[in-house]
């Protein structure tokens, strides 16, 4: 392709190393203005106590963000200083992680500007200001298609398409797998499903993530409880070793996460309680269980039936190549749109 495109996200889980590396294997010169999201830690105790009074008083949630950015914006402003003819594209994902005088060096650097609001609306409404700087802005859950009357357009998710992500093992995949942050629900519905899963013969792998110690966990056999966060490749690793995939979402939002494309790409049966996936046209009762929805007695007659296998025009829509020629217009491309019956809650 020999386009030049800048790519900008709070990096996390190694997922911006894996965006960069399927834009470079598309043919895409990557100037990477990503930053470190997950690394920050306070200064000292004022920025603390400003983030918590900007939290609690003028519900304000930016102040953190921006410190995070802080700290490396002087290597985004040399990279972007370097660059002395204008970018082709440019992505920003989760835009309202970046100040709005740095989204419009982008912009003077770019010839078309792309935002993809990797998360809810709702959760960060300053993000609305920073809308007219881009040329297209995409939003993650179909139900903000309308948010404020914005109509904005929705692309959703995608899976990689990075070979050696792709390359399946020889070995016979087995078992259940999850892994998220601790939450009550989560844990409830991990306890709920471990033991039904169990006597259908099915291993569980069972991670719940974090940061506190809670010794009233430990122990549960339902799960396990861990502090090390698993970088993205290895949660693909897991993936492609597990038969089923579990999805437990506990926001408001219902767009679908990477595990939904994670298994139409590798063809794993998925139990979640994200209902608005029936929505979706990859959506079939064989291969996802929806708990809360359908019947938790039909589960195992769930497990037992073989792999629905989808259409391989809807599975390469969800595609990462296909998502960035949608995303740019770059034909060809099929159109990625908000399931309908979302669009119009």
């Amino acid at each position: 392709m020999n386009k030049k495109i800048i790519l900008g996200l709070p990096a996390v889980y190694g997922l911006g190393n894996l965006i960069k590396d399927n834009l470079q294997i598309l043919g895409f010169e990557v100037i990477d203005l990503s930053f470190d999201y997950k690394g920050f830690k306070y200064k000292n105790f004022n920025q603390r106590l400003i983030n918590f009074i900007q939290k609690t008083i003028f519900k304000d949630k930016s102040y953190k963000d921006k410190l995070r950015f802080a700290a490396q914006k002087h290597l985004m402003d040399k990279k972007l200083t370097l660059l002395k003819e204008k970018a082709d594209y440019a992505i920003v994902i989760r835009p309202d992680t970046y100040p709005p005088e740095v989204l419009a060096q982008i912009k003077n650097k770019s010839n078309y500007l792309i935002g993809y609001q990797w998360d809810g609306m709702g959760r960060f409404p300053w993000i609305e200001k920073y809308i007219p700087i881009f040329d297209r802005f995409f939003i993650f859950d179909p139900s903000d298609v309308h948010f404020n009357n914005l109509n904005l357009p929705f692309i959703g998710n995608f899976y990689f398409t990075i070979p050696e992500l792709l390359a399946t093992r020889q070995a016979v995949a087995t078992g259940a797998y999850f892994v998220g942050s601790f939450n009550r629900d989560r844990k409830e519905i991990l306890e709920t499903l471990s033991p039904i899963l169990i006597s259908a013969g099915i291993s569980t792998k069972f991670f719940l993530y974090s940061r506190k110690s809670r010794k009233a966990e430990e122990g549960n056999k339902s799960f396990t409880l861990t502090q090390k966060i698993k970088t993205y490749e290895e949660n693909i690793e897991e993936v492609k070793s597990s038969s089923i995939l579990v999805d437990i979402t506990i926001c408001a939002h219902r767009g679908l996460s990477l595990r939904f494309y994670e298994a139409l790409c590798f063809e794993k049966k998925i139990i979640t309680n994200n209902n608005s996936v029936k929505d979706y046209d990859f959506y079939h009762p064989d291969n996802i269980f929806i708990y809360g929805h359908d019947d938790i007695n039909t589960l195992i007659s769930f497990i037992n039936k073989p792999y629905k296998t989808i259409d391989p025009i809807i599975k390469e829509k969800y595609s990462f190549d296909n998502w960035v020629r949608y995303a740019l217009n770059i034909q060809p491309f099929q159109p990625i749109t908000a399931p309908k019956t979302l669009d119009q809650s």
